[in-house]
């Protein structure tokens, strides 16, 4: 999908705990944030469970080609076996590592914490 994907103004945010769509309010001057199951978050807490969120979905990403990448290095090799080509297994196992490699940097980088080194707790009970 190479010319499929646009990054605009997102309509909406969502909630980090479940995925749902956030409402936001504003009570006693506080921006807080509401899905439509009930998480009540502030800005704050949004911003740091978003961004484990974020990790989290990257680090899913990076796992997911380095799998991808061996499931074409295992198929290339039964190719071998049966001197059939490899030559597209074993681009698209590189391609995958390759991506992989990329998601592993940003994962590795320092990003900007606004609020600082926080980190956030499994909620309980909310």
């Amino acid at each position: 999908m190479p010319d499929g994907y646009v990054l605009d103004k997102p309509f909406s945010l969502s909630c980090p705990e479940c995925g749902g769509v956030l409402r936001e309010e504003h009570r006693a001057g506080i921006r807080q944030f509401r899905c439509h199951i009930g998480h009540v978050l502030s800005a704050e807490t949004t911003l740091v469970a978003q961004f484990a969120h974020l990790e989290k979905k990257l680090a899913g990403a990076m796992a997911l080609l380095n799998e991808r990448a061996e499931l074409c290095q295992r198929m290339a090799e039964d190719a071998r076996n049966r001197k059939d080509g490899t030559s597209e297994f074993e681009a698209a196992a590189r391609e995958a590592l390759a991506r992989a490699e990329i998601i592993k940097k940003l994962l590795e980088s320092e990003w900007v914490q606004p609020l600082g080194e926080v980190r956030t707790q499994p909620a309980a009970g909310r």
